[in-house]
C-alpha cells in the first residue's frame, strides 16, 4: 500500500470542518511521521472543538516516530506555537522522548515561559534519566539566577525545583 501524499492531509488539519480535521487525524495516525508534528500543533492552536483538541493531544502524547523530539523542541521556539507550548512539553514526557541534548531550550522555556510551562519543564526534567554534565551545570546557574529575580513565588519555586533535580543528577545536593 503506497503512502499517501501528506500535504493535502496537513492542509485538511487546518480546515474549519471538524469532520475533515478528524479524517486528516486518522491519516496522520496511520501514515504520519515527524513532518506531521508541526501541522498537528498548528491544528491544535487553531482548534475550537474539544474533541479535536483531545484527539490531537492524544496523538502527540503517544508519538514515537524518529525525529519527534527534535520537531517538538523546535516547535517550542516557534512564535506561532506559543499558545500550545504546554502541550508540546507534555508530549515530550508523555511519549517518553529522549531530550537530553535539549536542556538549554527547556531551561529557557522554564525561565521565560509561564508558570504552567515551567511546571511542564519540571516534569520533563524529572522524567529524563540522563543530562549532559556541562548542560546541567549551565542550566543550574541560569535557573538559580532566574529564581532569584522571579516575582511569581510559585514559578520561583518551580525554577528552584528544576534546579534541585539537576543538582541531584549532578550528584550534589542543593546546599553544595
Amino acid at each position: 500500500m503506497a503512502k499517501p501524499s501528506m500535504e493535502p492531509v496537513f492542509a485538511a488539519l487546518l480546515s474549519a470542518d471538524d469532520a475533515q480535521v478528524l479524517g486528516a487525524l486518522a491519516t496522520v495516525e496511520t501514515h504520519g511521521d515527524a513532518r506531521a508534528i508541526r501541522p498537528l500543533l498548528h491544528a491544535l492552536a487553531g482548534a475550537c472543538d474539544h474533541g479535536v483538541r483531545q484527539r490531537i493531544t492524544g496523538l502527540l502524547n503517544q508519538v514515537k516516530v524518529p525525529d519527534a523530539a527534535r520537531e517538538l523542541i523546535a516547535a517550542l521556539e516557534e512564535p506561532s506555537l506559543v499558545a500550545v507550548r504546554p502541550a508540546v512539553l507534555s508530549a515530550l514526557w508523555n511519549a517518553g522522548l529522549d531530550v537530553r541534548d535539549h536542556l538549554e531550550v527547556l531551561a529557557g522555556v522554564a525561565i521565560a515561559g509561564t508558570a504552567e510551562e515551567c511546571f511542564e519543564c519540571l516534569t520533563v526534567v524529572e522524567n529524563q534519566e540522563l543530562w549532559p554534565e556541562r548542560a546541567a551545570r549551565t542550566a543550574v546557574m541560569r535557573l538559580r539566577l532566574a529564581a532569584g529575580t522571579e516575582t511569581d513565588p510559585y514559578k520561583a519555586t518551580l525554577l528552584n525545583d528544576i534546579r534541585a533535580v539537576l543538582e541531584e543528577r549532578l550528584g550534589r545536593g542543593p546546599a553544595d
